[in-house]
């Protein structure tokens, strides 16, 4: 694998640009992992391109994408919430290693923190020529993006709660789901991550390892009925 280390963002994005199997590197936990479905003949380093930053931006706070699960467990301004979803992943090993951009990046169906931050309404703040802001929501409803995430945004004052289900607590989940007043966002495991509890049950979700699809299609729901009452209470 190249190594195509670049001395700014701009040069980093135009990299990715020239070339398109080529991935951003971070924290590694995903992409240098055996079997990843993250795929790339080349990585770019981003890590020291990026402040790791957690502050207080107007009503928001800003994440740099380069935070670590860890860094983010460790701040004393990241909502409880949030902070669920990150001890979600068991190993304290990955948890000092892996980034929240890189969680986002490789849109994974099993997610420890897309839905969580859906239910929170995200916003992204990514690179290409200049910095802009997007939603979460369209970035994952697109798939893929050239971009650089740079960092994010959330509303520390919306209330969210989340679930995740799996065999044990150090296996992949079966199913991560997240509500708000936002909506009902779930990460299933082989099938895809929804915006709605409708989408999740009239989709095609497939059996595999962590469970059956109708096994599956249960815990959707009955997450669902549990974190209204959560929500509600």
């Amino acid at each position: 694998m190249e190594l195509i280390k670049k001395s700014s963002l701009c040069e980093c994005v135009k990299a990715k640009k020239e070339n398109l199997n080529a991935i951003y590197l971070a924290g590694g936990t995903e992409a240098l992992r055996l079997n990843s479905p993250v795929k790339g003949d080349s990585v770019i380093p981003i890590s020291s391109l990026i402040e790791k930053k957690i502050e207080a931006k107007g009503d928001d706070i800003f994440i740099s994408s380069t935070v670590t699960f860890s860094e983010l467990l460790a701040s004393s301004i990241v909502p409880k919430p949030l902070k669920e979803a990150c001890k979600y992943l068991s190993s304290r090993a990955l948890k000092n290693a892996a980034t929240i951009g890189g969680n986002i990046a490789s849109l994974r169906f099993d997610s420890y923190l897309i839905p969580t931050l859906l239910a929170y309404d995200a916003k992204l703040v990514v690179f290409s020529s200049e910095e802009k802001v997007c939603s979460l929501k369209k970035y994952v409803e697109k798939g893929s993006c050239s971009c650089l995430i740079v960092g994010i945004l959330i509303n520390p004052l919306v209330k969210v709660v989340n679930k995740r289900e799996s065999l044990t607590s150090s296996t992949h989940a079966a199913v991560t789901s997240a509500l708000s007043e936002n909506g009902y966002f779930c990460a299933v495991s082989n099938s895809g991550i929804f915006f709605s509890l409708e989408q999740a049950m009239s989709s095609d979700i497939k059996s595999d390892i962590t469970g059956s699809s109708e096994y599956k299609k249960y815990l959707i729901k009955e997450n669902y009925e549990i974190l209204k009452e959560a929500l509600n209470g």
